[in-house]
C-alpha cells in the first residue's frame, strides 16, 4: 500500500480498502486546494472523520437532518464560541437533543465526509500511522465494510468511468478474497460479474458476456476493483474475437459513425420494435436480449462521452431510449402479446401511431416510477448520492413529473456545492406544480439554511400570496425571523 501520493493515481475507496484490509491504525489525511479532510481508522475500521468545511460540521449535519431547527443551531454555535465546549456537550446540557440523536448525527456527519471523498479525483492523500488523538475525536462504530460498499454504489457514473482502466484491460481476482469480503455482502449482479473475472477476459469481453447491460456491468466492475477483489492483469491487444467465436451477424462488431447515428435515428421513426432490434417476430427472449445488448453497446451515450460524438449526445440518448423501450416491451410476456396484437390488427406502422406512442410513453413512465421508488429508498436510508442518481434517471424518463424534479432537488441539497442546482430544480418544480405548498417550504428552507434569508423570504412571501391562509407558510416565515 502506498502511504501517500496523488489521488488521481488512486481512487479514494481503494486507499480506504487497503487501510481496512491491512487492519491499520492511524489517520488518512486528504487535501485539495483549501479543503482538508481526515478519516480516523482503528485496526482498519473507520471510527471518526473531520472536515474543515462548514457544510461538513456536526451542527450543520444536525440542522440538515432536522434534529435542530435554525434558531437552536445558531444559539448552540454561539454557546460553543463563548464557552469553548464541544457542540455535543452544549446540545446535551441544553436538552436540545438526546444522546442517541447526537450519536446518529455524528454518524451521519462521518458518512457525508467519507462519501464526499469518494468523488474526489484530484488532490493529495497520505496515511499517518500511529496512536489516534483520542481527545479530539468521538469513536463511533461505523461498519466500515458496509460504509465502503454503500458509498461506492452511490457514485455518479462520470466518477466511475474516469476511475476504470481501459476496456481492453484483463482483470483477475485476488488470490485470497476473504479479508476483502469481511463485512461486505455483494449483490447478485456483482457476484455474477465477479464470476467472469478469470485472468483471461478483458473488461470489454466481460461486458459482452453480461446480460445486465454495459452501464450496470461497468459499475459492478468498479465496485470489485475498488474493494480490491479484482485487479488489472495486463492489456489484451487483439481487437476482435477469433473467427470460431463469431456465430452470427449479431456478434460482428459494427463501427459507429456520425452518419450511422443519424441513419439509425431516422429509421426508428418508422420501425416497429422487432425492426429496431433487428430480430424476427418469433425471436426468443434470449435472442432479443442479445440483440439489445449489442445495440446498447454501440449507442449507449456513456460509451461516447470522450469521443468525437459528444455533440450528438441527444441523438444517442434518443436511439438508446427507443431500443430500451423495445426491449422492455418484448421481454415481458404480457406486454409482448399486447404489442403483437397491435401489429396484426391492421395498424400501419409507417405512419405516426397513437397506440405505439402510448405504449412508449407508458413504458417510460413505468421505468421512471421504478427509478423514483428506488430513489426514495436511498433517500430514506440517507444514501443521498444513490438517491440523486435514481431521481435524475426518473426525471430523464418522465420530465413532466414535478415530484421527480422536486425530489431530485432535495437529494442535491444534501451535497456540497450543489445549492444552485438544487434550488434550480425546486424552482422548476414549483413552476410546474404551483399548488404544492411543500415545494415552496423546502425551497425557502434551503435558502435559509445556506444563509440566503432574503431569497427565502421572497419564496415564502410568494407562497403566502398564493395561499394566504396556509399555517405552514406563516410558520415558515416566523421561523425565518426576518
Amino acid at each position: 500500500m502506498n502511504t501517500s501520493g496523488d489521488i488521481k493515481n488512486m481512487a479514494v475507496p481503494w486507499f480506504f480498502q487497503d487501510i481496512r484490509t491491512g487492519k491499520k491504525t492511524g489517520t488518512a489525511v486528504l487535501s485539495r486546494d483549501k479543503e482538508i479532510k481526515k478519516v480516523y481508522f482503528k485496526a482498519g475500521e473507520i471510527i471518526y472523520a473531520f472536515s474543515n468545511l462548514e457544510i461538513d460540521q456536526l451542527g450543520y449535519s444536525l440542522l440538515h437532518s432536522g434534529k435542530l431547527n435554525e434558531e437552536q443551531y445558531i444559539a448552540s454555535e454561539e454557546a460553543v464560541r463563548q464557552t469553548g465546549k464541544q457542540l455535543g456537550a452544549v446540545l446535551i446540557e441544553r436538552c436540545l437533543i438526546t444522546p442517541k440523536d447526537l450519536v446518529e448525527g455524528a454518524k451521519l456527519q462521518v458518512r457525508q465526509i467519507v462519501f464526499s471523498l469518494y468523488r474526489w479525483r484530484d488532490g493529495h492523500y497520505k496515511f499517518e500511522g500511529g496512536p489516534l488523538p483520542m481527545m479530539e475525536i468521538v469513536p463511533l462504530q461505523m461498519g466500515t465494510g458496509g460504509l465502503l460498499l454503500e458509498g461506492i454504489r452511490g457514485l455518479e457514473w462520470k466518477i466511475v468511468r474516469k476511475s476504470l482502466p481501459p476496456l481492453n484491460t484483463v482483470l483477475r481476482s485476488a488470490m485470497d478474497t476473504t479479508p476483502f469480503l469481511d463485512g461486505i455482502e455483494l449483490d447478485q449482479d456483482q457476484e455474477t460479474i465477479f464470476s467472469f473475472v478469470d485472468g483471461n477476459r478483458s473488461i470489454e469481453e466481460i461486458c459482452a458476456l453480461s446480460e445486465i447491460g454495459d452501464f450496470s456491468t461497468l459499475k459492478a466492475l468498479y465496485v470489485l476493483i475498488a474493494l480490491r477483489l479484482a485487479e488489472s492483469f495486463g492489456i489484451k491487444t487483439e481487437s476482435a474475437p477469433p473467427a470460431a467465436d463469431v456465430k452470427d451477424k449479431q456478434d460482428i462488431p459494427v463501427k459507429v459513425t456520425r452518419e450511422s447515428i443519424l441513419q439509425v435515428l431516422d429509421k426508428q421513426t418508422s420501425q416497429d420494435y422487432y425492426q429496431m432490434l433487428d430480430v424476427h417476430r418469433n425471436a426468443t427472449t434470449q435472442e432479443i436480449k442479445k440483440a439489445y445488448f449489442r445495440l446498447a453497446k454501440m449507442y449507449h451515450p456513456d460509451r461516447h462521452v470522450d469521443t468525437e460524438f459528444t455533440d450528438m449526445k441527444d441523438k444517442l440518448e434518443a436511439i438508446f431510449m427507443n431500443i430500451t423501450e423495445a426491449y422492455d416491451t418484448l421481454t415481458l410476456e404480457d406486454t409482448r402479446e399486447a404489442y403483437n396484437l397491435s401489429l396484426v390488427s391492421g395498424i400501419n406502422l409507417q405512419r405516426p401511431v397513437d397506440r405505439k406512442q402510448a405504449q412508449q410513453e407508458g413504458s417510460k413512465k413505468r421505468s421512471a416510477a421504478d427509478q423514483f421508488n428506488e430513489g426514495l429508498n436511498h433517500y430514506r436510508g440517507q444514501n443521498f448520492w444513490g438517491a440523486e442518481e435514481s431521481f435524475r434517471w426518473a426525471v430523464r424518463l418522465d420530465p413532466s413529473n414535478a415530484d421527480y424534479l422536486f425530489h431530485h432537488g432535495l437529494a442535491l441539497a444534501h451535497m456540497p456545492r450543489r445549492l444552485h442546482d438544487a434550488a434550480e430544480l425546486l424552482e422548476k418544480a414549483i413552476s410546474m406544480a404551483p399548488s404544492k405548498i411543500d415545494y415552496y417550504i423546502e425551497l425557502g428552507n434551503l435558502y435559509s439554511r445556506n444563509g440566503l434569508k432574503k431569497k427565502a423570504q421572497t419564496v415564502f412571501q410568494d407562497a403566502l400570496k398564493r395561499y394566504p391562509n396556509s399555517d405552514k407558510v406563516r410558520q415558515a416565515i416566523i421561523n425565518l425571523g426576518v
